[in-house]
């Protein structure tokens, strides 16, 4: 992009156009004067359309905006058979008046520049002309060989070949007079200087730029809309409505985190400019996130979070998410410069996690970057859970180094929240603790289960979804996450009194009843969220006199081995059942399992099971129940949404505690 002063204003489209495509194909070590005045000994001056000081020589461009057949020779022109101006002509004159004036400052020593004349013909923007000359070497251009012309050697009419020095370059500049004031007055809107252009196209430029108002300087961005450079009034009129919207959006979103701060727009009669403030920092596309720290990291990330949730908050969204659109500053800080509002808040969730997925996993923090996998695959827009994830890994220490490996002992502390104080119970692949909260001073339950990572994506969308729910019945969910440098998985939850219901030592009458309709309505709150249980048995349901709780969602595989509810049912069948149906049959099955003699039982297949409930008593059970818990078992009845499980098993007039 060469670099451009204009003296005047273009007087038609042909001139406009010529100017644009000249200052953006031309390299920058280019000056191109556009509108300028060449000043004769007479003391008048001839206006020249361009004037491209370049490597090779001075150009007196001059601009045509003929449209169909041009047959030019050294003496005459025709258009499309009617007789035109002889252009070039007239720009040789000027070169050489100019080349004249050159000549008489040049100091002793100094060679004077080659200056000639030139006529670019641009058609219809590039499009209808044609151009037939009867002499190849007239330097006569039409939009396909202009630059061309202008940068190679072989567009020089001189007998012999230099290139121009910047000595030179800067004669001619000193012969045309007052440049340095044209462009300082050209690159001042209000107390703005445009220092560089950064994007420029038909009509809309945007400039880096200072503001300096007194003794102290800010960068800035400028964003230029000139309407006389559109093709049409229409064009026009839509692009200043985008940036009078682009306006209002940052105006009503002033505040947020993420969100640069705008001055009001600028309107002179001749441009329409909108300031944003440059953002600090560098575009996530360069950042070399491989050199910062952890903590580093989880702030980038806790920071852009924040910003993308008061941005919604205030009813917009970012839309913008080309990572040259997003910096990151040394502090953490992240700004979102091309926020349109023009998706819904579900996809810009979406797009933000694709942008960030590399950071978190870089942050090796299994609950960080497993909810920006899963918000990529669209399956949560939860921007509260991931930010409060954030603050408690940044707050308690794990920021700066690699969390070591933890020994599963007392004192010992997961997640930096949980301190183990008393080991309770564990099989081959787990161990559960009774364990207290460090911030909070209560008791809760730690649970690690090891060999787990090839579900993790299951178990993290289960716990995920429990840790925002509640029901008194169902485990209440504290966190759940990986431990460091291992497979071992933890969940923390609330402490709850009571045993297993298979090693209860007393069962008063109409407690099992009473358990049973608590686990029902709490199985049916999960079904209707789509989270289904999988290992129900009697080890996974936790008894007190008051009531009875879910724990352990689609882990404690190891439990299972001799208490899973697969173990009592046909395996063929329990393969093809549905999700809801193998739970009712765990439940009912654990039960059965826990409230028969062992003699009834026999070996735990479908048919013991059938024939420890056939031992009871129909009416002491309840006729309704008996049969449903009869066709529960035998697999005879299909669960379908809506379904009321307390009506199904004639216990709607139950009480549950």
């Amino acid at each position: 992009m060469a670099r451009m002063i204009s003296f005047g204003t273009p007087v038609n489209d042909a001139e406009r156009w010529a100017f644009s495509l000249l200052a953006d194909e031309l390299p920058e070590d280019y000056i191109l004067l556009t509108n300028v005045e060449i000043p004769t000994k007479s003391g008048q001056a001839m206006e020249v359309d361009a004037l491209v000081i370049g490597e090779w020589g001075v150009y007196v461009v001059d601009v045509k905006g003929y449209i169909g057949r041009l047959d030019a020779g050294l003496h005459a022109w025709s258009l499309d058979g009617r007789e035109v101006d002889n252009s070039l002509a007239k720009a040789n004159y000027v070169a050489r008046v100019l080349a004249g004036n050159v000549k008489h400052k040049i100091p002793v020593g100094v060679y004077a520049p080659w200056c000639q004349g030139m006529v670019f013909v641009t058609g219809r923007k590039g499009e209808e002309i044609e151009l037939e000359k009867q002499q190849g070497s007239l330097s006569i251009y039409t939009p396909k060989q202009i630059v061309e012309a202008l940068t190679k050697e072989w567009g020089l009419t001189a007998p012999r070949k230099h290139q121009v020095t910047d000595t030179q370059k800067e004669l001619v500049l000193e012969t045309i007079g007052q440049v340095a004031i044209v462009e300082k007055r050209n690159n001042k809107i209000q107390d703005f200087t445009k220092l560089k252009c950064l994007f420029i196209q038909s009509g809309l430029e945007v400039w880096q730029a200072e503001y300096n108002p007194g003794e102290w300087t800010a960068p800035w961005l400028l964003k230029v809309l000139i309407p006389t450079q559109f093709t049409d009034s229409e064009q026009s009129e839509t692009h200043e409505a985008q940036l009078r919207s682009e306006f209002q959006r940052l105006q009503s979103l002033s505040g947020c985190c993420g969100v640069p701060y705008c001055a009001p727009l600028i309107q002179d009669g001749e441009q329409l400019v909108l300031p944003i403030r440059m953002p600090r920092g560098v575009p996530l596309n360069v950042l070399q996130s491989e050199q910062m720290t952890t903590y580093q990291l989880l702030e980038v990330l806790r920071r852009s979070v924040t910003g993308l949730q008061q941005i919604h908050r205030r009813g917009f969204t970012v839309g913008g998410w080309t990572s040259n659109c997003i910096f990151v500053s040394d502090m953490g800080d992240v700004e979102f410069i091309d926020i349109k509002d023009n998706v819904s808040s579900s996809d810009d969730i979406k797009a933000y996690a694709e942008g960030f997925l590399a950071i978190a996993e870089q942050t090796q923090q299994p609950r960080v970057y497993q909810w920006y996998r899963e918000a990529v695959a669209g399956g949560t827009t939860d921007l509260d859970a991931l930010r409060s994830d954030l603050s408690a890994l940044i707050d308690h220490g794990v920021c700066d180094t690699v969390p070591e490996k933890i020994e599963i002992t007392a004192g010992a502390i997961v997640d930096h929240h949980f301190r183990l104080e008393q080991f309770i119970a564990a099989t081959e692949t787990s161990q559960f603790w009774r364990a207290t909260h460090l911030q909070g001073q209560y008791q809760c339950g730690i649970s690690i289960y090891s060999r787990v990572e090839a579900n993790w994506p299951t178990l993290s969308n289960i716990y995920r979804s429990l840790a925002k729910i509640y029901h008194p019945h169902i485990e209440k969910v504290l966190a759940f996450g990986q431990l460091p440098q291992s497979e071992n998985l933890f969940i923390a939850r609330a402490w709850e009194y009571g045993v297993s219901i298979d090693e209860l030592e007393e069962i008063r009458l109409g407690q099992p009843l009473m358990w049973f309709t608590q686990l029902l309505t709490g199985l049916q709150y999960m079904h209707q969220m789509d989270i289904y249980h999988g290992a129900i048995c009697p080890k996974n349901i936790i008894c007190n006199p008051n009531k009875a709780i879910l724990v352990n969602f689609g882990i404690g595989l190891d439990i299972a081995a001799s208490h899973y509810a697969s173990q009592y049912a046909d395996p063929t069948l329990w393969e093809v059942e549905g999700e809801a149906e193998r739970d009712l049959y765990g439940l009912v099955a654990s039960f059965i399992d826990a409230m028969a003699p062992e003699s009834l039982k026999g070996d735990l297949c479908q048919s013991g099971i059938i024939n420890a409930l056939e031992a009871f008593d129909r009416e002491w059970f309840g006729e309704a129940l008996y049969d449903v818990c009869h066709k529960v078992l035998n697999f005879d009845l299909n669960v379908h949404a809506g379904m009321n499980y307390l009506e199904m098993f004639d216990l709607a007039e139950n009480d549950v505690i």
